[in-house]
This record gives structure tokens, C-alpha cells and sequence, in this order.
């Protein structure tokens, strides 16, 4: 039986008839679909070649670690009960002990020093990735409390869906 799949989301669609192909031109998150004799002809297209790269395997790997990683932030800020400026969050997310987060206990969140690993200027780059994406925003507060970053809807919809996207900060950390 024939297929149209797209490769952004790894959805397939089974087409009952060869009209079928014409209306499924385009998936719902807009990247052209693909026609498939069969699943076996797809999945063999993903594989690893001979020299064991594939760059579908790669760009896959990269946008559900992006993903992963803007989910845990996300999540993070959903969490924390205190409006935070980017700097006090990202010390929050790096496992910080300073008189402020144990005042707040933000060392009890699920998410505290979930990103320890990662340096202050990688996770300022992650942040901004995430903000350009629409998922957080900055929100001004005064002169002397600056800003404080909030979770968007578009935010909360994409922490509370199956289907990863793209991010692009891993080019920019690289």
C-alpha cells in the first residue's frame, strides 16, 4: 500500500486510492510530504549509510535534544512560584545555592540543577533560541525589579505536546 509521510513529523498516511496522493501534498506543519511505494522504502531512506551518517538520523537526534532541553527550561519556569530575571533564573537552572534560591526554595523544584552542566553563555544562548521561538517573553516590571520572563501560550502548548521542533541553538553553541 502506498504512503505519503512527512519527514519534519515521522507521520505517515495511508492512501487508499491514488487521488489520495493529490490532496496529501502538504502536512499540517507545512513541509511538503513525500510519496512512499511502501514503509520499508521510508525507513530505509532514515537509515544510516555506508560511512554510518545520515543526515536525516542527525538533523532528528539534534531537534528532539533542542527539544528535550527547551522543555526542561520551560518547565522550569512553570515551576518557579517568584516572577525571575533571566540571570536568576539561569541560577536556578544551574543548581545555584545562594541565600536567594534557598529563601525562595527553589532548590526543592523537580527541575533545580537540571542543566548544571551547561555554562552561563550556553544557557543565555538557549534562553534567547527559546524567546525567538515565542515560547517565553521578557516582561518589564519596573526600573529597580528590571524584568522578569514569563511562559507564553505558545510556550505551554509546545511543553505539553508530543511533536518536537527545531530550536537552532546547537549551531550557535557549537
Amino acid at each position: 500500500m502506498p504512503y505519503m509521510i512527512c519527514k519534519k513529523c515521522d507521520i505517515y498516511y495511508e492512501l487508499a486510492d491514488e487521488n489520495a496522493e493529490k490532496d496529501l501534498k502538504i502536512c499540517q506543519c507545512g513541509y511538503k510530504m513525500k510519496y512512499y511505494e511502501k514503509l520499508e522504502d521510508y525507513l530505509s531512506s532514515v537509515e544510516c549509510n555506508v560511512t554510518g551518517t545520515s543526515i536525516d538520523v542527525m538533523d532528528r537526534l539534534i531537534m528532539d535534544y533542542e527539544s528535550a532541553v527547551s522543555r526542561i527550561i520551560l518547565q522550569c519556569l512553570l515551576e518557579i512560584p517568584i516572577g525571575l530575571g533571566v540571570k536568576r533564573f539561569m541560577l536556578v537552572l544551574k543548581g545555584n545555592n545562594s541565600p536567594f534560591i534557598l529563601k525562595y526554595k527553589l532548590d526543592k523544584l523537580k527541575t533545580y540543577a537540571m542543566l548544571s552542566n551547561f555554562s552561563e553563555e550556553h544557557l543565555r544562548i538557549i534562553i534567547d533560541s527559546i524567546t525567538d521561538k515565542g515560547f517565553i517573553k521578557s516582561e518589564y516590571i519596573s526600573q529597580y525589579d528590571g524584568s522578569n520572563l514569563k511562559l507564553t501560550e505558545k510556550g505551554k502548548v509546545f511543553l505539553n505536546i508530543d511533536n518536537n521542533s527545531p530550536i537552532g541553538f546547537i549551531k550557535k553553541i557549537i
